[in-house]
């Protein structure tokens, strides 16, 4: 958590300070889910003494969906069809293995980690087409107003 707020949040805090021709001391507000990690009494405390400007608001458990809609309304729609599209490889392996000559019964899925690299770039062209809908995009805004 300290690297992606000293790496990645703070900077772009400051990054858009500087745009915006505020000051250094102005105060940013970091919304952020109420995950454990981010809850702890040490992340909080050294969030106060290492970031003083930097203000944690946190969504309140079960309200993503209202807080972030494109957690719920797009990266939802893309983590189940990433998932169908592995489920299916899976199948069409699985299927391909017992059908063939050689089927001893013992199945063992090829997890090599060039087989799932190249497995993944259509999992995500897939879910890309799947994304590609003014219907869902227009519902996900109409679900953030």
């Amino acid at each position: 958590m300290r690297k992606l707020v000293n790496e990645i949040i703070k900077p772009y805090f400051d990054r858009k300070k500087k745009e915006l021709g505020l000051p250094k001391t102005q105060n940013s507000i970091w919304k952020i889910d109420c995950w454990s990690v981010h809850k702890s009494a040490e992340f909080r405390h050294w969030m106060k003494s290492t970031h003083k400007n930097i203000i944690l608001l946190f969504v309140p458990g079960g309200c993503t969906g209202i807080w972030q809609p494109l957690d719920v309304g797009i990266q939802r729609v893309l983590k189940l069809s990433l998932r169908r599209s592995a489920h299916r490889d899976i199948i069409t392996e699985v299927t391909t293995h017992l059908e063939g000559e050689n089927s001893s019964g013992l199945i063992l899925l090829d997890v090599k980690l060039g087989t799932l690299r190249n497995r993944s770039v259509g999992w995500l062209v897939r879910a890309y087409q799947e994304l590609d809908d003014q219907n869902l995009i227009k519902k996900v805004i109409q679900s953030s107003v």
